[in-house]
């Protein structure tokens, strides 16, 4: 075995026996028993509401001084009907995003996230719950790196008529967010550990750019992964009850169905982008990854 690889195993063993003896610390019982204290059980009635849920998806290509890139951002009903219109958008940006030092990645996913919000305020009128992927904390945290390009002021604009939404929800299954638990790693994680019945946690109030979001975790169904919800409004218990009564129904291994509808319509897989690049008239241009392939 290459000694890069036999180096790589025998760290990842010495992670597992260092991770087996955080679990047994004091430290992590008590932060496995605040998860459980923090957490409410719930037992949830089946109600009906109008569900949408906006995501977007992009891909792009890199040529020789500049990028192609293509993105589709949707707001649809658990039907897959859409509820307001999609915005698809296929363009170019200049190599180093106008000199700003911002990955190209960054500024799709920006400028994705932007449809996304005029999305969600859109469709936010024809129903009664908008779930939206994402965190807009961590958008609003973003905002300081996009000041760099002149999509800042998008950006900005955008994000405007989400403050106080309260019928609009952003959903992270995979949240970083530790400020309930205040534990080693994230709180879902010992939210996790902790417990497995449907319920939810009491929200707390975060303050950034002047947007007041209400921060709570819910499960929708039982032995299912908990779930990260920020709202851009202050809510209670209350609200939060019923929102997983709303949900409870449409939820399929603990998570909402439209959002999964969402996903999978707003996505630009590498055949879609394959078939964008041969109508734009770019196929017989060579891209970065093809020349680091000759050879």
């Amino acid at each position: 075995m290459p000694m890069t690889l036999k180096q790589l195993f025998e760290r990842a063993n010495l992670l597992k026996q260092r991770l087996r003896e955080e679990e047994g610390s004091e430290r992590y019982q008590a932060w496995l028993k605040r998860a459980k204290n923090v957490w409410r059980p719930y037992q949830p009635k089946k109600v009906r509401k109008k569900i949408a849920a906006v995501d977007s998806g992009w891909n792009y290509r890199m040529y020789g001084g500049f990028y192609l890139y293509t993105i589709r951002a949707m707001a649809v009903a658990p039907s897959s009907e859409t509820v307001t219109e999609p915005v698809v958008e296929v363009d170019i940006i200049p190599m180093g995003v106008e000199d700003s030092g911002i990955r190209p990645e960054l500024y799709m996913q920006g400028v994705a996230e932007c449809y996304e919000h005029d999305l969600a305020s859109k469709a936010s009128k024809f129903s009664d719950i908008v779930l939206v992927d994402g965190s807009i904390l961590a958008r609003l945290n973003a905002m300081d790196i996009l000041k760099k390009v002149r999509l800042l002021k998008d950006y900005v604009v955008y994000m405007r008529p989400l403050k106080n939404a309260r019928n609009i929800l952003f959903i992270s299954k995979y949240s970083q967010d530790r400020r309930l638990i205040r534990g080693g790693v994230g709180d879902v994680y010992y939210i996790n550990r902790a417990t497995r019945d449907i319920g939810y946690t009491e929200p707390i109030i975060s303050e950034k750019e002047g947007v007041m979001t209400s921060v709570f975790y819910v499960r929708l169904s039982e032995n299912s992964d908990a779930m990260h919800v920020e709202v851009p409004a202050i809510v209670n218990s209350e609200y939060v009850k019923s929102v997983i009564d709303a949900l409870y129904g449409t939820a399929v291994k603990g998570y909402p169905y439209a959002l999964m509808v969402a996903h999978e319509m707003a996505s630009v897989p590498n055949d879609l982008m394959d078939m964008v690049v041969e109508a734009a008239g770019l196929a017989a241009l060579p891209t970065a990854r093809e020349v680091l392939e000759v050879g």
